[in-house]
């Protein structure tokens, strides 16, 4: 998922904020904070540990991981950790969600369109061949099996937790974090961003972090388009303009629509949404990538406050979004 929501680091933000801890892991950056800066060393080794073992069982770029253990057997039960467990059942949850629009088990689209490595290892263009896409199997992510302790895969499908893992990864560590050491805290994986404090601190007391949005987290240097306070849930943004690449004389990109099995063509190039949970932020902007012209209607009957941004930088807002009115609203940056 290419996302850029950011919150505000210490030197950006007003006197007196809360300071920060930054760092890399899944491929992208990690931004964390807790309110005040409290046990804020204890809280980014902990994030760090939990990213470590995301990283570990979940990913697509890791042949010994435990997701790829599993899609090396379709057709039988592998045990799998818990960890991986819940990100899978985060994804199916966003299959159900979307009616199928955010897909799992589309993985073998993107090895066959050349996105065989982590991002920093493809080359932005290349000569090698990609074959034709063709539309997958629909709905074969119903046919995913999770135990208590282990997985199984359908004959054909692969999964790819892309579209939900790092919010997924937020998410835990934002609840480990609260869980562990009792402090609010607020982070960002790769821009899906997830704040959460503990249950028994009062509304009035927790704090309002300030989450600058962007279309890519390098557009963010320059600026942010919009700036959210962000108080508790998540917040995620959904791009094609970056994590691009050329195979077989064709452009590509990470959003498969699996209505077609290419890339999603649609009007937008970068929706924000906001949820309950980064998992679930993000799997409203990503199927609002992937329907184009349905998104807004789409966000709108499932009550998501998202701003969506065409590729002649127009903006729609949807009812919820700060400033909307209550309808789908358009205006000019």
């Amino acid at each position: 998922m290419t996302t850029a929501a950011l919150p505000r680091s210490p030197e950006d933000a007003e006197p007196g904020a809360a300071p920060a801890r930054r760092w890399g892991a899944l491929g992208t950056y990690v931004h964390l904070q807790t309110a005040g800066g409290e046990r804020l060393d204890e809280a980014a080794e902990l994030g760090a540990a939990v990213l470590v073992e995301v990283d570990r069982t979940c990913s697509r770029f890791r042949p010994e991981s435990d997701l790829m253990r599993a899609n090396a057997r379709p057709g039988e039960w592998t045990e799998v950790s818990p960890v991986l467990l819940g990100a899978v059942r985060v994804a199916l949850e966003a299959a159900e969600a979307t009616d199928g629009v955010v897909d799992p088990t589309l993985g073998h689209h993107l090895l066959t369109a050349g996105y065989d490595r982590t991002f920093a290892l493809l080359s932005e263009s290349s000569t090698d061949p990609a074959a034709v896409p063709i539309p997958p199997a629909r709905d074969r992510w119903r046919q995913v099996g999770v135990r208590q302790d282990a997985l199984r895969l359908p004959i054909g499908a692969y999964l790819d937790l892309g579209a939900t893992g790092k919010a997924y990864a937020a998410d835990l560590v934002a609840t480990s974090i609260v869980a562990q050491l009792g402090v609010a805290v607020v982070v960002s994986v790769g821009g899906d961003v997830r704040a959460a404090a503990p249950a028994e601190l009062p509304p009035y007391r927790r704090p309002a972090w300030p989450v600058g949005i962007a279309h890519t987290a390098g557009a963010l240097d320059d600026g942010a388009d919009e700036v959210l306070d962000l108080v508790e849930g998540g917040l995620a943004t959904s791009s094609t303009a970056a994590r691009r690449w050329v195979r077989g004389g064709r452009e590509w990109h990470h959003l498969i629509d699996p209505r077609t099995g290419e890339p999603a063509r649609g009007p937008w190039r970068t929706v924000t949404a906001v949820g309950h949970t980064a998992a679930a932020a993000n799997t409203a902007s990503t199927a609002a990538i992937v329907l184009g012209v349905q998104a807004a209607a789409w966000l709108s009957a499932h009550g998501v406050a998202a701003r969506l941004v065409d590729h002649d930088d127009q903006v729609t807002t949807t009812p919820g979004w700060p400033g909307a009115d209550g309808r789908a609203k358009e205006e000019t940056p």
